[in-house]
C-alpha cells in the first residue's frame, strides 16, 4: 500500500467534509445567536468572514475530491485549516474565555480517528501554539455588567485546552488505531478463506473441463486414425497427419493427468471425511509439530462421524492446534466424543495454562499473554470463536486440571456432514 492514501477507520473520510459542513453552520447559529438574541456586541462582519472562508474551503474539497482520492496531506491540511479558523474566530469572540473554546479540540478528535500518528501530533502542536496565542492576546466581549476574570483562570482554561488535546487526541488515535488492526487482521482471514473457496472451487472446474473435453478429443483421435490409414507414406500430407496423431495423443495425456490429480482434489474437498482424518491432516501438513506430541483420544469401536471440508472450519482448528503447540512443553491431546446431535472435540496442552486475566476475556480481541511479541497481536482465539460461530459451532475456555490450557469445541452433526 502507498504511504500516502487515507487509512480508513472507525470514521469514514468522507465524513470530515459532512462534519466541516455541521460546523459551518453551527458557528453562523451561535454567532448570529449571540449578537441578535443575547445583544453581545461582536465585530460581526471580520467574524462572518472568517466562517464564510471556511464555507470556501468546503467548495474547494468538493472540487478537488472529484479530481483525485482523499490523501492524508490534504485531509491534514483542511483540519489545520479548521484549527485556525476556530482560533480566528474564538479571538474575535471573546478568545480561551469564549464558553465555545472547546470546540478548538473538535478537529484534533477527527485527526485522532482518520489520520496516521504524526499528522495528529502535528495537529496538537497546532492547537497548543493557537491556545497560546489566545491566551495572549484576544479581543474581549462585552459581557453587559463588569467581569474580572483573575489570570489564574485564563492560565487553567490554556493548561486544561493543551492537556484535553494530548489526551483525547492520544486515546482516540489508539481507539482508532486497534480498529483499523483488527479490521486488517479480519479481512485477512476472510481473504484466506476465500482463497481456498476459489481454490476447490478451480479444482472442480477444471475436473468438469477435463471431462467434457474428452469426448470431442476421442471423435478427434477417431478421426486421426482414419486419415492416417487412408493415406500413404509417400503422400505429401502423411507427415502432418503423423504430427496430428502425436499432438491429440499429448492432448490426451494433459487431460488425464489434470483428471487424475484434480478429481483427487476435488474428492477430498467436496466429499466429508472423517474429523479423526481432517485434524490428523492439519497437524502434519500445516503445523510442523516437529517435538510436539499430538495425541487423537476417541472412541474406535464407534463410527467416526464425518464433515465436509468446510474453510471456516479447518482455518479454526489449524489456529487452536497452533495454539497448543506453541504453548505445550511436550504433548497435546486431542480428545473427540460425539453424540447422536453434537460433535466435541477437547484441546488440552501440558504448558502453563491461561493467565487469571487472559482467560477472564479468553474468545476477545487484543487479548494474549503474548500479545506484541514476535508478531503475536491476540487475535487467534478471537478469529478461530468468530469462525466457529458462523458455521453453528461454539468454543470454551478453561484451564485443566494438570494445569494446561483446555479448549472445547461444540460443532452440531447436522451442519458438519
Amino acid at each position: 500500500m502507498s504511504a500516502d492514501p487515507l487509512l480508513r477507520g472507525p470514521i469514514d473520510p468522507q465524513a470530515i467534509f459532512v462534519i466541516r459542513w455541521v460546523a459551518v453552520a453551527g458557528q453562523i447559529a451561535a454567532l448570529l445567536f449571540t449578537h441578535s438574541i443575547l445583544k453581545f456586541e461582536l465585530p460581526l462582519l471580520p467574524a462572518m468572514a472568517v466562517i464564510g472562508s471556511s464555507a470556501i474551503v468546503n467548495f474547494w474539497h468538493i472540487h478537488a475530491a472529484r479530481r483525485r482520492r482523499l490523501y492524508q496531506q490534504a485531509n491534514f491540511l483542511e483540519l489545520g485549516f479548521d484549527v485556525i479558523q476556530i482560533a480566528a474566530l474564538l479571538y474575535l469572540t471573546g478568545g480561551l474565555l469564549n464558553p465555545f473554546s472547546i470546540l478548538i479540540l473538535a478537529p484534533v478528535v477527527v485527526s485522532a480517528a482518520v489520520l496516521r500518528r504524526k499528522s495528529t501530533l502535528l495537529l496538537v502542536g497546532l492547537v497548543a501554539v493557537s491556545v497560546s496565542l489566545l491566551a495572549l492576546s484576544y479581543h474581549p466581549l462585552n459581557w453587559g455588567q463588569p467581569v474580572d476574570f483573575p489570570p489564574l483562570y485564563l492560565a487553567g482554561l490554556w493548561l486544561a485546552l493543551i492537556i484535553s488535546s494530548c489526551f483525547i487526541g492520544g486515546y482516540t488515535w489508539w481507539v482508532a488505531s486497534s480498529a483499523r488492526r483488527l479490521s486488517g487482521t479480519l479481512a485477512d482471514a476472510k481473504l484466506a478463506l476465500i482463497e481456498e473457496q476459489q481454490s476447490r472451487a478451480l479444482g472442480a472446474l477444471a475436473t468438469s473441463a477435463a471431462h467434457k473435453l474428452g469426448s470431442p478429443l476421442n471423435t478427434i483421435t477417431v478421426v486421426a486414425h482414419e486419415l492416417s490409414r487412408d493415406i500413404k507414406p509417400d503422400d505429401p500430407i502423411y507427415d502432418d497427419i503423423a504430427l496430428l496423431r502425436a499432438e491429440i495423443e499429448r492432448c490426451r495425456v494433459i487431460l488425464s493427468e489434470i483428471d487424475s490429480h484434480t478429481s483427487l482434489k476435488s474428492l477430498e474437498a467436496e466429499s466429508p471425511e472423517p474429523i479423526t482424518a481432517l485434524i490428523e491432516e492439519i497437524i502434519y501438513s500445516r503445523l510442523s509439530p516437529n517435538q510436539t506430541n499430538f495425541k487423537l483420544v476417541y472412541d474406535r469401536a464407534k463410527s467416526i462421524p464425518v464433515v465436509w471440508r468446510r474453510p471456516e472450519l479447518v482455518h479454526a482448528l489449524e489456529n487452536l492446534l497452533q495454539n497448543a503447540h506453541e504453548f505445550s512443553a511436550h504433548d497435546v491431546t486431542v480428545n473427540i466424543e460425539w453424540t447422536a446431535i453434537d460433535l466435541h472435540i477437547t484441546i488440552v496442552d501440558d504448558g502453563p495454562g491461561f493467565a487469571r486475566a487472559t482467560l477472564a476475556r479468553a474468545g476477545q480481541p487484543w487479548n494474549s499473554s503474548r500479545a506484541g511479541q514476535e508478531g503475536h497481536r491476540g487475535l487467534g482465539l478471537f478469529i478461530a470463536r468468530s469462525l466457529l460461530e458462523s458455521i453453528g459451532g461454539s468454543i470454551s475456555f478453561a484451564n485443566d486440571h494438570l494445569g494446561g490450557g483446555k479448549v472445547g469445541i461444540m460443532l452440531p452433526r447436522e451442519s458438519m456432514s
